[in-house]
């Protein structure tokens, strides 16, 4: 198989996945024909829809050739999860990915566009943001937290080059990821906040005076 063939195939593996998590739904107990349907049916959209010459597939490529190798995998292992039934990533695994994202999305996007000199976007091409990338999956993995496989994987992908980009960020974040991370961090942090004002003393107190 070609390299271009690689980087097609591996760029159509995230919508796929997207559009099978929403064709198999929230029921907790998918028919064997549901499953069937939302595994073969994306494909079918993706290849054989055409949309003024190209096929879905081909303009989704077009507006995010690189997906990151990290948003594939998540993608994976919630379809894996809906398919099976079975919980691969934990609450606490879910998390740890949100708030990586997070950070990782206010460091470069931001930095990125010129608000700042530094531009952490060529950290991407030297060998540090790798390393420190293995580090940390290490130490998540050493803690027991299952995020730590999502960084290995993204490592493994850059490693394979299954990217057109030859930049190590593009293996760990992309616009879509780093946006969905951004607005979960921020709920997780509006209901942490709102749990904290409901148990605070002085609201107790309010209520009673009321």
């Amino acid at each position: 198989m070609s390299r271009e063939l690689i980087h097609q195939f591996y760029a159509g593996i995230a919508p796929w996945a997207a559009l099978a998590l929403l064709l198999v739904g929230r029921n907790p107990h998918p028919g064997i024909r549901r499953k069937m349907a939302a595994i073969l049916m994306p494909g079918l959209l993706l290849l054989a829809a055409p949309v003024k010459g190209w096929n879905a597939a081909a303009w989704i490529r077009v507006l995010e050739p690189n997906p990151s190798v990290t948003l594939t995998v998540l993608l994976l292992i919630a379809l894996a999860s809906r398919l099976s039934g079975k919980a691969i990533f934990r609450p606490g695994d879910w998390n740890a990915v949100w708030h990586l994202g997070a950070a990782a999305s206010l460091v470069l996007y931001p930095m990125g566009l010129g608000l700042t000199r530094i531009d952490p976007y060529g950290w991407g091409w030297g060998p540090v943001l790798p390393a420190c990338t293995a580090l940390l999956a290490t130490v998540l993995l050493l803690r027991g937290n299952r995020s730590g496989f999502v960084l290995l994987a993204a490592f493994a992908g850059f490693l394979l080059g299954l990217q057109e980009s030859s930049n190590f960020w593009d293996a760990l974040l992309d616009p879509f990821l780093g946006i969905a991370s951004l607005l979960i961090a921020l709920i997780t942090l509006w209901k942490f906040a709102a749990s904290r004002v409901k148990r605070s003393p002085l609201t107790s107190v309010a209520g009673v005076i009321d």
